[in-house]
């Protein structure tokens, strides 16, 4: 039975030092690093090295992964990236679905994620195909990493109102949240409130791709923040892109942070995918189209990023690495102080994994799915792009005998 002793590992969200004892890859008891090591243990000492339960990739869409592999998206365009799925969806099965995404998820534990919520297309085309591919994953993974699973339809329901019965019937085959897209409709308040209504039907959190768009008048996160306030839906509601802020004068900016905080809407920014869609329109001075992070950041606002599409039509980058998506997230929302690359840090890691609901934790009796990096910082890790030092999955820690 293997026995080890992970001295002096900094717990970088206590800002405490700490020996973690493992035995038979659990975690058998944590002490202070004052504390004398006993047992016939290997030690490693990872020399205030920063221990974290993983990295959050808190916004995925594992059903569309890799599809760039047979689909390219020509233009670029998040138009073409649509159609281009309308399109691809209908011949989609649950073992290609599942392969695929199966891949990602393999590359996301190797990069060190250990927690993923991801939307899932359900609608009239693929319907529960792609639900029951990553349930079954969720199932296959669920000792190695913590999936949540958000019925999305990306088709629309108003003018289907099949797709709506697929969403519920997707969140009783177990389906962890209800997905929105009200861009999508002619009518975006009425999308927001029937899922909403759905939500509260099942006891459910919600989840919604709200204004990716440049377009400054494109406010639907104002009809999520009032249907969820009025429904008493905080903190349990979040809003992915919100693109059209980066559009807003800084007093019509305040306005609106003011009615998210009011609301507890969490915010999922997505530079990577934002970055290489938005501001396809503009001849001259393009703009960015990436939420105001450090706005919204200062303002009480929980504020996370997300990778969002791996190799896809949407976006033909993406490796599963959430240090690179901190990267680029530092690059777009002009974040590189030290200060303010800890924060991005935090905005992978802890910042979703608390504020989703995940059991974001280095707990005694569980699984040592933790990971190591190489790097004393929160700053340096995201700065250097480190490796990761170790983890109980792959077994890679440079061990010596006591």
């Amino acid at each position: 039975m293997k026995q080890y002793i992970l001295q002096n590992a900094y717990f970088p969200f206590e800002d405490k030092v700490k020996n973690i004892y493992i035995k038979n890859k659990r975690v058998e008891k944590i002490t202070d690093q004052s504390s004398s090591l006993d047992g016939d243990y290997s030690v490693i000492d990872l020399n205030l090295r920063l221990t974290i339960p993983g990295f959050v990739d808190s916004h995925m869409h594992l059903d569309k992964a890799l599809i760039n592999e047979a689909v390219i998206n020509k233009s670029g365009t998040l138009t073409e990236a649509i159609k281009i799925m309308q399109s691809y969806k209908k011949k989609m099965t649950k073992e290609e679905v599942k392969e695929r995404a199966e891949k990602v998820i393999q590359l996301s534990l190797k990069n060190g994620t250990r927690f993923i919520r991801t939307h899932i297309d359900v609608d009239s085309d693929i319907k529960l195909s792609s639900i029951d591919a990553l349930l079954e994953l969720k199932e296959e993974y669920k000792d190695s990493l913590e999936i949540q699973i958000v019925a999305f339809p990306q088709e629309g329901i108003n003018e289907n109102p099949e797709n709506l019965l697929f969403m519920e019937n997707a969140l009783k085959r177990g389906a962890d949240l209800v997905g929105g897209i009200p861009a999508i409709e002619k009518n975006p308040a009425k999308h927001i409130k029937d899922l909403t209504a759905l939500a509260l039907k099942y006891d459910v959190d919600i989840d919604m791709h709200i204004d990716e768009t440049d377009d400054p008048n494109s406010l639907t996160i104002l009809d999520l923040a009032e249907t969820t306030i009025a429904n008493k839906y905080e903190g349990r509601v979040t809003a992915c892109h919100l693109c059209s802020l980066a559009a807003q004068k800084v007093g019509e900016l305040e306005k609106i942070a003011s009615r998210i905080a009011e609301a507890k809407i969490n915010v999922i920014s997505l530079p990577s995918t934002n970055l290489y869609l938005q501001g396809r329109g503009s001849e001259t001075n393009a703009p960015r189209g990436v939420t105001p992070v450090r706005y919204l950041h200062g303002r009480d606002i929980p504020v996370m990023i997300g990778s969002d599409n791996i190799q896809d039509p949407f976006n033909p980058f993406g490796n599963g690495n959430m240090l690179e998506e901190a990267l680029i997230a530092a690059h777009a929302c002009h974040m590189g102080g030290e200060k303010e690359l800890a924060t991005l840090f935090d905005m992978t890691t802890v910042i979703p994994g608390e504020n989703l609901k995940f059991d974001y934790a280095i707990k005694i009796g569980e699984k040592a799915n933790f990971i190591v990096l190489d790097s004393y910082t929160k700053a340096s890790a995201i700065v250097k792009q480190v490796s990761i030092y170790g983890d109980f999955l792959n077994e890679n820690f440079t061990i010596r005998n006591k």
